[in-house]
């Protein structure tokens, strides 16, 4: 009740200071035994300071983990960034990856189209290859022409490598592979692609006719 009491008069002299009125004079003596005797606070039991230093913790401990959190998405975000710009930048189409080995395992190599100023055709000489397209063999020489079937992701005016050499020959020497001769290459550009019938079995009184390209080298 005692503590009551000061706190009361002491408000109302500090409404009386904020809010001055020329009927209420101001005492400022008044105020000096309230400020030399100030209510005394009852002492906080130990089990509540350590409820509060809990909270306390718990709620600066949440707030931690959420920068944390947010930090971590913002860093996810910068490194997904850089991987699509690397993946678009750096690495190769998978697409054009599959056709080159596709054509590898066949035996040849697309390098691009032709330019019309190049002439990559020499004049005949005395000298032949043998080159492995897929399971056929083809002897040649320069400027021969050979049909195949097995040309796949190429073009008209595709220039070609036929890096599958079985054997080179000439007038005085022959070279044989074991089975294919390392660092010999033909090169070889398409002409034409050219449409043909392959007739299958009967099956139910039907018979299928299946159309296939066949490249003209």
């Amino acid at each position: 009740m005692a503590n009551r009491r000061c706190l009361g008069s002491l408000a109302r002299h500090c409404r009386s200071l904020l809010y001055p009125s020329s009927k209420t004079p101001i005492r400022a003596p008044a105020l000096l035994p309230l400020l030399e005797n100030p209510p005394l606070i009852p002492p906080i039991h130990p089990r509540e300071l350590e409820r509060f230093d809990r909270l306390r913790f718990e709620a600066v401990r949440g707030f931690s983990s959420t920068t944390n959190v947010s930090s971590n998405e913002e860093e996810g975000e910068s490194v997904s960034d850089d991987e699509e710009v690397s993946v678009s930048n750096g690495f190769p189409d998978r697409k054009r990856l599959i056709k080159e080995e596709a054509a590898a395992e066949i035996g040849y190599r697309v390098v691009g189209p032709l330019d019309p100023s190049e002439h990559p055709f020499n004049p005949y000489e005395l000298v032949f290859a043998v080159v492995q397209i897929g399971s056929h063999q083809f002897k040649v020489s320069n400027g021969d022409a050979i049909f195949t079937e097995r040309l796949k992701f190429c073009g008209v005016n595709d220039k070609l490598i036929l890096n599958k050499v079985l054997m080179l020959g000439s007038r005085t020497q022959t070279i044989i592979g074991r089975p294919i001769l390392p660092d010999t290459a033909v090169h070889a550009v398409v002409e034409e692609h050219m449409p043909r019938l392959s007739y299958s079995r009967r099956r139910g009184g039907k018979t299928t006719v299946e159309p296939k390209g066949t490249a003209r080298n």
